[in-house]
Parts: C-alpha cells; structure tokens; sequence
C-alpha cells in the first residue's frame, strides 16, 4: 500500500493497474511531520478523465477515515471501477476535507494512470 504524506496540499502521481482493486492510505500531516486531527470533516475523492467519474466520501461511507485523530484515510476502487481509468492516459483527482464550520480544503490532487490491460478477473 502507498503512504504518501500529504503536507497540506500537494500534487501526488499514481498508477492503477486496469481491472485491479486499487487501495492506498493517506496521512494528513503539517509540513513539519504533526499529523492533523480530522475528527468531524467531511473527505471526499472524486477522479474524472471526459465524461467518467468515480467518487468517494465519507458521508456515503465509501471512503473512510480509520485514525481521524492522525489524520489516515484509507481510499478503495473496485477493478471495476480501475477499468474507468484510461490506459496510458491521466485520469485527474482531487481529495478534499471538509471542516465541521463548512470550510473545504484540497490536500491532494494528481493523476492517476492506468497501466494494464483491464483484466476481467
């Protein structure tokens, strides 16, 4: 599983592998390395390449957040879902918290490509 930290707010590239489930957990930490608490926000992912889209928060629990006072946050996609991301190609993504007072914050953005031949399991 990928850890990358994500500092506040910061570009981070992936690979998925087409037809695979794709899992990576995320740590909210400050630039100097304190994790941040996020107990009560809101996190959503979405990544969208033309007219597809695939999202996830945890208000519908298809995100969740297994340590909010450490800031981890655990994002799952089916192979199903991988099959949606382009071969070779950037699907762009976001992630987002949202704060108890409705204050919305982007801490990761990047690309994620798809690698693979979106195998049929």
């Amino acid at each position: 599983m990928s850890n990358p930290r994500t500092d506040e707010t910061g570009y981070f590239a992936d690979v998925a592998i087409r037809g695979n489930t794709f899992s990576r957990q995320y740590e909210c930490k400050t630039l100097s390395g304190t994790p941040i608490d996020i107990s009560g926000y809101i996190v959503r992912w979405r990544g969208v390449y033309g007219d597809v889209t695939i999202e996830r928060s945890t208000e519908d629990g298809s995100l969740t957040v297994t340590s909010p006072t450490t800031g981890v946050i655990n994002l799952s996609l089916t192979p199903e879902e991988t099959r949606l991301i382009p071969g070779n190609d950037n699907m762009k993504y976001e992630m987002e918290i949202v704060s108890p007072l409705n204050l919305q914050r982007t801490i990761l953005w990047g690309d994620l490509v798809g690698r693979g031949g979106a195998t049929l399991d």
